[in-house]
């Protein structure tokens, strides 16, 4: 466990974002991004990719400290980040291990110090003191069994819930969708199966969430796959981000995105609504990011799932006006990138894509630091490019040279 003070003055900052976590949240919080440990197997057991995302906002945080593992905070890593012209905060606590982490939370709340946490914990781990968002209305917003009550019923897809064991003896018609009822956090595809054959709900356990409340709803067949994108600050205000077009491999997981500031015209009525959800939140005392997940059918479109934190896109869209200032270019991907080789080689890789102007990387997480585990180290950004073909070949190029997007 180590609080680690950068005190070198960061120069050449030149990508700054349009709001930074301590602009939204206030001053004196420490940010926490860190998913709790008894929810990994709920989010497919990836430990080194949750653990990569604890870095991904640090070029965001503006001076707010930020809870971080050492692994995605170390100075080869900042280096990097700085010299792609972004600002990190002075102060981080980095942990190597869940205990430790739990060690500079008690730390913090002997200091009556507040935190702004992505995701619950447990009360039995974390007092309700130490949050600054309250614990139990951000459960509410977060639990997908909330949706009905956040989103207008015109764009909500027809849904009901029940146990396994009723849904076996009352299927519905396939395909459909089957989603975690029980308000454990879930992100990234974690905690939605679509279901195409009555064999898949015989594979299921507890790591998918309490089995005597599930969520069944309807399939929609869509034409896209959107996110709109929003912050509400401590006074109220809310702006909207920008807007991503979301990429899942085959079992529906997140795999990045296309980000832009500016909604494209179809998508007016959509942000309209988000922005209804958005004020929602903030009436019930949210503070923060959220992205909320959108189906386009047609002229019809269904809020699927309300993720109401920091999302995969948001630090990008923060980014995005800045990036397109310096480099000019129209097109931007998200990507979340894996290298199975020794982490100080893939740094010069990494480095070449800044040089060209076809890289800003978001976190970099050194697989060394995880003994136990398979030696894949991750690296998080944005790749830049005039369009999605350029940047399609830029990816390519990427992985011929074994840095290649997560699958």
């Amino acid at each position: 466990m180590e609080e680690m003070a950068l005190l070198k003055e960061q120069r050449g900052i030149s990508i700054r974002p349009s709001q930074t976590i301590q602009e939204i949240y206030g001053s004196e919080y420490i940010y926490s991004p860190k998913l709790y440990a008894q929810d990994y197997e709920h989010f497919a057991g990836d430990v080194l990719s949750l653990e990569a995302l604890t870095g991904r906002e640090l070029c965001v945080a503006g001076n707010a400290p930020v809870i971080c593992h050492e692994g995605a905070a170390t100075e080869a890593a900042l280096q990097l980040l700085h010299k792609a012209g972004l600002h990190t905060p002075s102060v981080l606590y980095t942990y190597r291990t869940d205990e430790e982490y739990i060690q500079i939370l008690h730390q913090l709340q002997q200091q009556q110090k507040q935190v702004i946490f992505q995701y619950p914990h447990p009360d039995d781990k974390v007092s309700p003191d130490l949050y600054w968002v309250k614990p139990e209305m951000h459960a509410y917003l977060c639990d997908k069994q909330s949706i009905p009550e956040l989103v207008p019923p015109e764009n909500v897809p027809g849904r009901r819930t029940m146990s396994l064991q009723q849904l076996l003896q009352k299927m519905p018609s396939f395909p459909f969708v089957l989603k975690s009822g029980d308000g454990r956090p879930t992100s990234g595809g974690s905690g939605v199966l679509f279901v195409e054959k009555k064999e898949q709900l015989y594979e299921l356990d507890d790591s998918f969430c309490d089995l005597s409340n599930l969520i069944v709803e309807e399939f929609i067949s869509h034409d896209r796959n959107m996110s709109v994108h929003y912050t509400v600050n401590q006074k109220g205000d809310i702006k909207f981000l920008g807007q991503s077009e979301q990429l899942v491999n085959k079992d529906g997981c997140f795999r990045g995105s296309w980000i832009s500031s500016e909604a494209e015209e179809f998508m007016a009525s959509i942000v309209e609504t988000g922005y209804w959800i958005m004020k929602k939140a903030a009436d019930k005392g949210y503070v923060g990011a959220a992205g909320f997940d959108v189906l386009i059918r047609g002229n019809q479109y269904y809020f699927i799932d309300l993720n109401v934190r920091f999302n995969a896109s948001t630090c990008g869209l923060l980014l995005y006006p800045a990036v397109r200032r310096k480099y000019g270019t129209s097109v931007v991907r998200l990507c979340n990138l894996e290298w199975t080789g020794d982490f100080n080689c893939v740094l010069p890789t990494v480095k070449s894509y800044i040089d060209a102007k076809q890289f800003v990387p978001l976190s970099l997480l050194d697989a060394s630091y995880f003994p136990d585990d398979k030696k894949v180290s991750k690296v998080v950004g944005l790749i830049l490019g005039h369009s999605v073909e350029e940047i399609e070949e830029i990816i390519n190029e990427m992985t011929a040279k074994g840095l290649y997007p997560r699958e």
